[in-house]
C-alpha cells in the first residue's frame, strides 16, 4: 500500500502546513487507499552536519552509514524511508528556505546518495571492501516521487528566487522523481491560502500527480498556469550561471551546461540530451561526482605528505594557537 508523507518546515498551522496538507488531500483523492502522514518539523531538534565523515567511513568499513549524532534527524529520516511519495514545503524568509531544512538535507543526502552507496556495495561484492552488500537497507534508495512548495510573502518571486531551487537538493541524491515545483511567493497579499481558490486547486493537482507519477511515467510534471516558464528542462527552474565572454551557461541546480542565444529579442537556452542525462538527479550525474570524490585522495595525499613538516608547523602556530599568535 502506498505511503504518502507531507513535511512542513513552517509554523504550526501556518501557510506551509496549509499548502502541504491540501496537496495531501489531492494525493488522497487520486489514491484513496494510500496511507497519509503529515509531519511539522518546527519543534524538532535537527542539528547541522559536522563534516566528521563517520557515515562515509562506516560504509567503507562494511557497516551501515548511520549518522553518529543522535537527535530528531533519525525520526524524520525514518518516516522518509517508509514513504513512497513526498510533499515537501518550507517558508522562505531570506531568498532560501529556512535553515532547518538545509541542516536536515546536509545529513540526509550523504546517507541516501544512490551512486556513492552502490559504488561501495559493488566493491563489497567484488571483495575490494569488507561487508555484505545484501545487508545494506536498500529501501533508502527505493523509487520515490516528490513535489516541492516554497512559501514567501513578496508580491513577485524576486525575494523567493532560491526557494524551490534549494528544495531540489533534498531529492537528487536518492534520485527522487520530481513531479512539481510551486513557488507560493505572494502570501503577504493573499493573506491566507484559503482565500485563493486557484492556489488550493493547484495544490490538489500537484498532490495528485505526485502519487500518480510513482507508477505511471506518462504523468507530466506539474506546471501551474500563470507561473513563468522554466529554463532548465530537468529541474524546471529559471536560474542560470553565466560565463562571461561565452554563450555557455550552467543550471546551478542540475550542473548541466547549455547554450544561450537571443531569439526575437528574447533569451533561449538549449540543453542537449546528453547534458540532461548527466544532471545531478540522474545516476550518471551522481556517479560523475562519486568518481571525482574518490579521486581526491590520490591527488591530495602526496601533496600533504610532501609538505607535512610545513603544514604541521603552520597548523600549530597559526590555526591551533591562533589567539596567542595573532595577539603576540
Amino acid at each position: 500500500m502506498m505511503k504518502v508523507l507531507g513535511i512542513s518546515f513552517g509554523r504550526k498551522n501556518g501557510n506551509s502546513d496549509i499548502l502541504v496538507k491540501e496537496a495531501l488531500f489531492g494525493a488522497k483523492s487520486a489514491k484513496p487507499d494510500a496511507i497519509i502522514e503529515f509531519v511539522n518539523t518546527i519543534n524538532m531538534n535537527i542539528g547541522r552536519c559536522r563534516g566528521c565523515g563517520a557515515c562515509s567511513t562506516a560504509l567503507e568499513k562494511g557497516k551501515d552509514n548511520v549518522c553518529i549524532f543522535q537527535d530528531d534527524f533519525q525520526a524524520l529520516e525514518d518516516k522518509i524511508r517508509e514513504a513512497d511519495a513526498i510533499i515537501l514545503g518550507a517558508p522562505v524568509y531570506a531568498l532560501q528556505p529556512v535553515g532547518q531544512l538545509k541542516d536536515f538535507i546536509d545529513r540526509f543526502s550523504c546517507r541516501h546518495d544512490y551512486s556513492a552507496i552502490t559504488y561501495v556495495l559493488d566493491k563489497r561484492r567484488n571483495g575490494e571492501l569488507p561487508g555484505n552488500a545484501d545487508d545494506f537497507p536498500m529501501e533508502r534508495l527505493k523509487k520515490r516521487t516528490v513535489s516541492y512548495i516554497s512559501i514567501g510573502g513578496a508580491i513577485t518571486d524576486d525575494w523567493t528566487s532560491m526557494g524551490t531551487a534549494t528544495l531540489h537538493i533534498f531529492g537528487f541524491p536518492p534520485m527522487m522523481k520530481v513531479m512539481g515545483n510551486y513557488n507560493a511567493n505572494c502570501m503577504g497579499t493573499t493573506g491566507n491560502p484559503y482565500l485563493d481558490d486557484k492556489l488550493i486547486e493547484n495544490m490538489h493537482e500537484m498532490g495528485k500527480r505526485t502519487v500518480l507519477g510513482l507508477e505511471d511515467d506518462s504523468v507530466e510534471f506539474f506546471r501551474p498556469e500563470g507561473k513563468p516558464e522554466e529554463v532548465c528542462p530537468v529541474c524546471h527552474q529559471r536560474l542560470l550561471m553565466v560565463n562571461p565572454g561565452s554563450t555557455t551557461v550552467t543550471c546551478p541546480i542540475c550542473g548541466i551546461h547549455g547554450q544561450l542565444s537571443i531569439v526575437n529579442d528574447g533569451i533561449q537556452v538549449e540543453f542537449t540530451k546528453e547534458e540532461q542525462e548527466r544532471a545531478r538527479g540522474t545516476f550518471k550525474g551522481l556517479r560523475e561526482h562519486t568518481l571525482e570524490i574518490q579521486g581526491f585522495g590520490a591527488i591530495c595525499g602526496p601533496k600533504i605528505m610532501a609538505n607535512k613538516e610545513k603544514l604541521d608547523k603552520l597548523m600549530n602556530e597559526r590555526i591551533k594557537n591562533f589567539d596567542s599568535t595573532i595577539n603576540a
